[in-house]
This record gives structure tokens, C-alpha cells and sequence, in this order.
């Protein structure tokens, strides 16, 4: 009998196998993102050079080629083994709960070639792109556990062009064209769950006849209005029905991000890190509360007799906060269930700590989602031992278990006497540590006068002021600030890209550094085609805080980097490469940190 790591490995393997066979089949980007950069057109803010973007997250990549904008998101699905993904698309606004969600089906035709005209394996008519939809509404009603309806509609459009090489330069000209298309026969507002303008879900099925062009490469992006992702009719995810890579795709439509990479340690437990598994895998408490299924209980004291029901039939979950507002623990009891979605896993059965660092990716140390395991060991970039669980009679646990930041590794809470309740819920008690002053993690800031107190001829010291266009104001303020006396602002009339830089020495290459800023904001305007505000972020890259939008108060923003070099220029921003928007923006109270390891 094989045991769990014999098994493992040859997972593994299958799943290398797996990716060399389908370099050939479309529906996987490039795999250099020098591939992407050379097709960087005229951009507003276009950074110099070929970029290595694989370290990043919340960011706009929007990239326009004569046909257009668009934030490219990576890949069909995670595929196993190919854990170096390219994230090209922020993670911008979840759409929240909904009864019904609705998501088009796209078949995009070609002048020449119909869907029907292919034989071979895939989807060759309607009927089979119903019967692969019925089972993605199956499976995301499970996800929720009845709390939403996915619902997909079928409709079809033909691109004026005939299917060959060179119908469209690349992958943003040919969304775009489909995209158009898309919105002219339907009714926006029917797709639109969240109100922006921007369909919210479209799975684009391209009729190739079974041939596979670059410009068909797959994943999620957002083009001319409509979020999408791209399968041809015989991509191997279309043959194999591969459910969860659809649903996968479906929640980056929505704003849920990848939870795998090099340092992720959830594998099975989430969709969003195992999507090629049939039957499909579930969602952890973070994607459930990303999407407003389950609102964690808030434990900020030490708490007794805290009861947890298994996951797969009741959504709970504890949430314990640290003294960063963008790290936190969630805890919730998972337990494989005998059958059906979810059940391909190994028969785990115990609580799941897991460590959230918003602001942060799986591809960098420490990552967004680290599971925290019961014995304190775990390495990056593999699944979870079935005693990483937390449960009374795992034999490796730490006893009491306690759970530490990432700054300073400050003990934050210990769990003690954990049971098993007569009605098969885990119940343990919580006890919470002291933790410094809020917001004030440890280690030296690298910026210099980083809160714009000091500085002459109406500019701070060691800043300056950097636009596209010489159209934006700047001013060094007197009456507005987050704290102390002074603050800087930006504002432009017209769309813009502009920010107050300053470039920074002696980093170490390879290691994650945390750049936050506190930015206040008054009628800043994205649209569709600029969906990003206010930001943090690192210049000559797609590094960036999450967009802020709107007439807002002092709000604390941040982002978590690998360092490529030992030098490189912090922003406080208004807009972003391919985002030049209008409105104004304060920022104060900058810092600039070396973050810990999570291993």
C-alpha cells in the first residue's frame, strides 16, 4: 500500500507530466514574463525595461496594444506543478454576496469556424457547454452551501475575422474584440452584480477548430468591461471537464486571488490552490469571508469554551487580530467529507489556523495565507500533513499552541484544552497575549522623513514630485495631516499619473520588505479603464497597493514586495501605469520594513 508521502510524490509527478504535456495546448500564458513585456504598447506611466512581475500582487498591469487596455490575470487554472504563475490582474473589489450570481457563457465564433465544426474532444455544441455549466452551478452552490445561485447563460457572437495566426496581434486585442461584442447584445446591468459597469463574469469558449494561437491563451483578465477568462473549445481543462479550474477562474472574476505558489502550504483545503482535483475542492473561512459567506467571530480577549462545527456544514470561524490591521489569524474546523466535492483530499479532521497577511501573495515570504501547523513545521510550497491539524489526539501537536506575528514573532494567542463536544464540534479556549501599540510593528523605517515634517522651499526633504503629465499639482501641506503638522497632496483636473517618490538604498535582494502609507482622499474617479486611485506602491514595476477610490478619510494602505535589487523608489500615488484618473490625494506617515519569514 502506497502511504501519504509516497502518494504525494506521485502527485507530483503525474503533475509535472501534466504540464509538459500541455505546453502545446493553449490556454497557459507564456512562460517568461519577458513574453508579456515585449508587448508593451504606448502605455500612460509605462515603466522601463522588461519587468520580472512573478513576485507581485495588487497590482494594474494594464497593458494596451492599439486594441486597448487590459489587466491580464495569468493562467487557466493553477496547474500543478506549475506553481510560478504570473498574476497580471489586481485583485480589485470583491463582488459581494448575491442570491443569484449571473455569469455568461460566451461562444466566440470566428468568420470561418463555428463551434460545431470541431469533432475532436472539448466542446463541440451547446449542449455539452450546458452540461459543463450545470456542473460549475453545482459545485459553487456547494461552495456556498446554498447561500448563492451561480447562474450561466449561453450566448454567441462572431468575430469578423477568420481563425488563423495572426486574426489579432495578441491576447488583449482579441478580448477586446469579444468583449465588444459581448456588451452590445446584452443588457449590462442583468451581469452586473456590484454596480460598476463592469460585467462582473464571463467564460469566453473560443471556436478554434482544435487549433491553438497565442492570442487564446487563458486566464482572467479584464477587457473593454467585462471580466473574463478564456478557454478554447479543446483546451485540456474543456477535455477533462475540470470543473474546479472553471469556478477557480470564476472567483478571480469576482476578486478572490490564487492561493498557491512557492510559499503556499494549503494544497487541498481551497480550489483557489488545488483546481485540477476532481471532484472539485471547497474554500477556506478566507475566500468565504472575502465573498461575505461567513463573518468570523472577532476575539480580541482571552475566550472560553470556543465551539467550532465543522466547515462543510456550517459556516464558522473565529478571527484574532495582531497590532498590524493587514495580518490576522482565522481559525475554522475542517473535516474532509466521505464523498462528493471536497472529498479527494486525505481524511483530515482538526482546526485550521491560518495566517492571513493582506497586501501580501503566495509567491513571496510570508505569503497571503500560510496554514499554521499544529506542530510548528511546515515548508513552503507543499500540502498539509494530516497532523498539521489541530486536534485532541494528534500526538505532535504543540501543547499549548501558539501562534506568533510576523513582526517580532510577538506571541499573539495559545490554544488550550482542545475536545471533541458530544455533538462532534472541536471546543478550545483562547488565550489572548499582549501585543505592542497598534500599528507600530517592530524594525527600523528605511525612509527618510517619512511623516514630510521636515523640509524647505516648499518641498519636504528627501522627496520629490513625478508625474506623466505636467498637469498635476503638489503641494506640501500645512493644515491637513494624519499626524504631527504636515502632509503632502497631489491633485490633478485632468487624468493623470502622479506621485511623490523617493528612492531608497540598501535593501537586500531577495528578501520581502512592507511599504505602507496613510492616504486621505477627495472625489478621485476610476472607471472601467482606470480602475486604479490611490495607492502605495514601488516604481519600474507593477507593484502596488490596493486601489482606493472616492472621497475617503485617512485610510492605512500597504503592500509586501521581494526586493529584485538594492535600490528602489517608494510612491505615494495618484493612479498607476495604464490608470490615469482625476481627483486628489493626501499621504502621510509612510514606512518602509524588512518582514520576517513565515518558515
Amino acid at each position: 500500500m502506497l502511504t501519504n508521502s509516497s502518494m504525494r510524490a506521485l502527485r507530483r509527478a503525474l503533475s509535472i507530466l501534466l504540464a509538459f504535456i500541455t505546453l502545446s495546448v493553449y490556454g497557459e500564458p507564456p512562460d517568461h514574463p519577458n513574453n508579456w513585456t515585449r508587448r508593451l504598447g504606448s502605455n500612460p506611466g509605462q515603466p522601463p525595461g522588461p519587468l520580472d512581475i512573478r513576485n507581485k500582487i495588487h497590482f494594474v498591469a494594464k497593458r494596451p496594444s492599439n486594441g486597448g487596455d487590459s489587466n491580464m490575470h495569468g493562467s487557466g487554472a493553477p496547474r500543478p506543478g506549475k506553481g510560478d504563475k504570473f498574476h497580471f490582474h489586481e485583485r480589485g473589489p470583491v463582488v459581494p454576496q448575491v442570491a443569484v450570481r449571473k455569469g455568461l457563457a460566451v461562444i466566440a465564433d470566428f468568420s470561418d469556424a463555428r463551434l460545431e465544426d470541431w469533432q475532436g474532444e472539448g466542446i463541440n455544441n451547446e449542449a455539452e457547454l450546458a452540461d459543463q455549466l450545470r456542473r460549475m452551478e453545482e459545485h459553487w452552490a456547494w461552495l456556498s452551501r446554498g447561500l448563492e445561485q451561480f447562474d450561466w447563460d449561453i450566448i454567441r457572437v462572431t468575430l469578423p475575422v477568420p481563425l488563423q495566426p495572426d486574426a489579432y496581434p495578441g491576447w488583449i486585442e482579441y478580448r477586446n474584440a469579444v468583449a465588444a461584442l459581448v456588451r452590445q447584445q446584452i443588457d449590462v446591468s442583468q451581469y452586473d452584480g456590484n454596480n460598476d459597469g463592469v460585467i462582473d463574469t464571463a467564460w469566453i469558449i473560443a471556436s478554434n477548430n482544435g487549433i491553438g494561437y497565442e492570442y487564446l491563451i487563458g486566464g482572467a483578465s479584464n477587457n473593454a468591461g467585462v471580466n473574463n477568462f478564456v478557454d478554447g473549445q479543446n483546451s485540456l481543462s474543456v477535455v477533462v471537464g475540470a470543473t474546479g479550474n472553471f469556478n477557480h477562474e470564476a472567483a478571480h472574476t469576482i476578486g478572490v486571488p490564487d492561493l498557491y505558489g512557492p510559499y503556499g502550504t494549503l494544497e487541498y483545503l481551497t480550489v483557489m490552490a488545488d483546481s485540477w482535483t476532481l471532484p472539485p475542492q471547497d474554500f477556506t473561512a478566507f475566500e468565504r469571508s472575502l465573498l461575505h459567506w461567513v463573518t468570523p467571530r472577532a476575539i480580541n480577549q482571552s475566550t472560553p469554551n470556543v465551539e467550532l462545527r465543522p466547515a462543510s456544514e456550517y459556516f464558522e470561524a473565529v478571527r484574532i487580530p495582531t497590532n498590524n490591521p493587514s495580518e490576522y489569524f482565522l481559525i475554522e474546523y475542517r473535516r474532509r467529507p466521505d464523498s462528493g466535492f471536497g472529498s479527494s483530499a486525505p481524511p483530515y479532521n482538526g482546526l485550521a489556523v491560518y495566517h492571513a497577511l493582506e497586501g501580501s501573495n503566495q509567491g513571496i515570504d510570508p505569503p497571503l495565507l500560510k496554514l499554521e501547523p499544529a506542530d510548528g513545521e511546515i515548508q513552503p510550497g507543499t500540502a498539509p500533513e494530516l497532523d498539521d491539524f489541530l486536534y485532541p489526539e494528534n500526538p505532535n501537536m504543540q501543547r499549548p499552541f501558539v501562534a506568533r506575528s510576523y513582526s517580532g514573532r510577538q506571541e499573539v494567542f495559545r490554544v488550550h484544552n482542545l475536545r471533541w463536544t458530544t455533538a462532534g464540534a472541536l471546543a478550545f479556549d483562547i488565550e489572548i497575549l499582549p501585543l505592542g501599540e497598534p500599528g507600530e510593528p517592530d524594525g527600523v523605517n528605511l525612509l527618510t522623513n517619512p511623516s514630510f515634517e521636515e523640509g524647505a522651499n516648499s518641498l519636504p526633504y528627501a522627496w520629490t514630485p513625478d508625474a506623466y503629465l505636467p498637469t498635476a499639482v503638489f503641494n506640501w501641506e500645512t493644515q491637513i495631516a494624519q499626524q504631527a503638522s504636515r502632509s503632502v497632496s497631489i491633485s490633478s483636473d485632468t487624468p493623470n499619473d502622479a506621485r511623490w517618490i523617493q528612492t531608497i538604498s540598501g535593501l537586500t535582494p531577495g528578501e520581502t520588505y512592507e511599504l505602507c502609507g496613510w492616504l486621505r482622499g477627495e472625489n478621485i474617479v476610476t472607471t472601467p479603464e482606470a480602475q486604479t486611485g490611490a495607492n502605495i506602491s514601488i516604481m519600474g514595476g507593477f507593484v502596488g497597493s490596493g486601489s482606493l477610490s472616492g472621497t475617503f478619510d485617512w485610510t492605512q494602505a500597504c503592500v509586501r514586495f521581494a526586493a529584485e535589487a538594492d535600490t528602489v523608489q517608494a510612491a505615494c500615488r495618484l493612479g498607476f501605469y495604464g490608470s490615469t484618473l482625476t481627483g486628489k490625494v493626501w499621504c502621510d506617515n509612510l514606512t518602509l520594513r524588512p518582514v520576517e519569514s513565515a518558515f
